[in-house]
């Protein structure tokens, strides 16, 4: 089971194809050395990376919005957090409108409210809308992908300011300790935002150990 969230984790680093590719001409062992060079190497940056790969595989899985573009793949160091919205889930209403997913991702040992008004405050920043840079990102690289359609259509949402489109919010937090109280907490105050929010709490009791565990086998 660790194998294959190594595998998982791999992929939000490095295109599985890419890595197809460079295992052909260089090799395993050297394609793993350059794997590595994307990898943290801090217990901070290690603990946020995973945060937003398990907060992406849930929205994917879960609930069932597709996230086109694997952020982490775009950092520019790996110790380094990423600008802007942590997710951005595109979805479809039944007569085929486009849905979007903003999402949040904190990993902490000790989960506080602190920490969650932060996540929630920006969520509900722009109006609880996904951040215009953000969705932009996301468009110019489903363009280089030569995914143009979907691109397109995000553009246009950025271009009418996402009126009409209907924005969900996704708050996801890996943890030591129970996040159940805390979350139904904060669910609560932010009910009255009447915008609909999924909050989703994963609980590792040995949350730095299972950290340095599972990037130490990259």
């Amino acid at each position: 089971m660790l194998d294959d969230l190594r595998d998982v984790v791999r992929g939000h680093y490095v295109d599985p194809k890419l890595t197809a590719k460079r295992i052909a001409s260089l090799g395993a062992p050297k394609t793993a050395v350059l794997l590595r060079e994307h990898v943290p190497t801090r217990k901070k940056a290690r603990s946020g990376d995973l945060g937003e790969v398990l907060a992406t595989e849930f929205a994917e899985l879960e609930l069932q919005y597709h996230v086109p573009i694997r952020r982490l793949r775009w950092k520019d160091g790996r110790e380094m957090a990423l600008r802007g919205d942590d997710i951005i889930g595109v979805g479809r209403t039944n007569k085929d409108k486009l849905l979007l997913l903003k999402g949040e991702s904190k990993s902490r040992a000790t989960l506080s409210t602190a920490v969650l008004d932060e996540a929630g405050g920006a969520l509900d920043s722009d109006r609880g809308r996904p951040t215009r840079h953000s969705v932009l990102f996301v468009a110019e690289r489903l363009r280089e992908l030569g995914e143009d359609d979907l691109a397109e259509e995000l553009e246009d949402a950025v271009l009418a300011s996402f009126r009409g489109i209907s924005v969900a919010h996704m708050l996801f937090v890996l943890t030591g300790g129970s996040p159940k109280n805390l979350l139904e907490v904060h669910l609560k105050g932010a009910a009255k935002k009447k915008r609909l929010r999924h909050a989703i709490g994963v609980r590792i009791k040995d949350h730095a150990k299972f950290i340095e565990l599972l990037f130490g086998g990259l």
